[in-house]
């Protein structure tokens, strides 16, 4: 990571832990904690929807590979769910993971082209899915709470998710990663490799049915923490109808997309449940209980996944250093 996006990840986390600071102090910590310390360490149960969430989110870009170059489910599992951790635990913009997952990927798979180019279309696909979710909850909540002012506001963002995909979808078919190949010119090795990723990028929308399934596995693998929404509601002792828990799903995740700098949204996501629990008549506190439930989801079981991450790479140093070792001693 350079300097520039070091600097603008400190900036994002700096200004996620302000937010959330001022989150709590407006609606105070005592409250909060008094509906998680309902649920107790039952709470706990919410992380049983991570295996599933990551399992099909892993097949969603598995997917997107070409058949008979495809890895095997549990390498890309393992892969994905470390890259996940990544995104999730570290200040990387959301880029950083799919940086380490299509690593991995073709440490293991040994497929550097079909790594990359995959990732940056998963990517893309991880986009749409949140425009789609932005979408089913504007037309969700329309139902619940048909307020022409607030629905205008949401259309207003899911106008911008649509421009910023488009344009990212332009970039990757058009002369965008051409621009970039030509401005590596002089590193040959480099432009080569730029030159190449954009033509697997083209191939893998060459076969659409690939896309499309994708896409299918990212909606499902998104429906999943709905239940996640509704355990945890159901624990605190106020549950939640469906329809409320998918509108909150959705909107939210449209909020976490546009703030991708702030590592894991934080305090964006607990804003957005304040602000959607607002609107559909929820007491805020138990919004921002239910906000920080889905993140013991997305802490947890990431935990071990990172630890992992980070033995991998050691291993994979220590063994290039083996490896270099008796080309240095040949050339004495």
């Amino acid at each position: 990571m350079n300097a520039a996006m070091k600097r603008s990840a400190s900036i994002g986390l700096f200004a996620g832990l302000c937010a959330l600071a001022l989150v709590f102090a407006w609606q105070g910590i005592r409250p909060v904690a008094g509906r998680l310390g309902e649920a107790g360490w039952s709470l706990l149960w919410v992380c049983v929807f991570a295996p599933p969430v990551q399992l099909v989110g892993a097949e969603a870009w598995r997917r997107l590979f070409p058949p008979d170059t495809r890895p095997g489910v549990w390498q890309t599992l393992a892969a994905s769910w470390m890259g996940s951790a990544v995104n999730t635990l570290l200040p990387v913009a959301t880029i950083g993971g799919e940086v380490v997952k299509a690593r991995l990927v073709t440490i293991w798979h040994g497929s550097f082209l079909d790594a990359a180019s995959t990732a940056v279309v998963d990517k893309t696909v991880q986009g749409i899915l949140v425009l789609f979710w932005t979408l089913a909850g504007v037309v969700l909540f329309s139902v619940l709470v048909p307020d022409p002012a607030v629905l205008a506001g949401a259309a207003g963002i899911a106008a911008a998710l649509a421009l910023g995909i488009g344009g990212f979808v332009a970039l990757q078919l058009g002369g965008g990663v051409t621009f970039l190949a030509r401005r590596a010119a002089r590193w040959q090795s480099l432009s080569v490799r730029i030159a190449a990723m954009h033509e697997g990028i083209r191939d893998v929308y060459r076969r659409p049915g690939s896309v499309v399934a994708s896409c299918a596995y990212r909606v499902l693998a998104d429906v999943v923490p709905i239940g996640e929404i509704l355990l945890a509601a159901h624990l605190m002792g106020h549950p939640l109808g469906i329809f409320e828990a998918a509108v909150i799903r959705g909107l939210t995740s449209a909020m976490r997309g546009l703030a991708f700098m702030v590592p894991g949204a934080l305090g964006v996501q607990e804003g957005g449940y304040v602000a959607m629990g607002a609107l559909l008549g929820e007491p805020p506190e138990l919004m921002v209980a239910l906000s920080l439930a889905s993140r013991v989801r997305e802490i947890l079981p990431n935990v071990p996944f990172l630890i992992a991450w980070q033995r991998m790479e050691g291993i994979t140093l220590i063994r290039r250093g083996r490896r270099a070792k008796p080309s240095r001693g040949s050339s004495d």
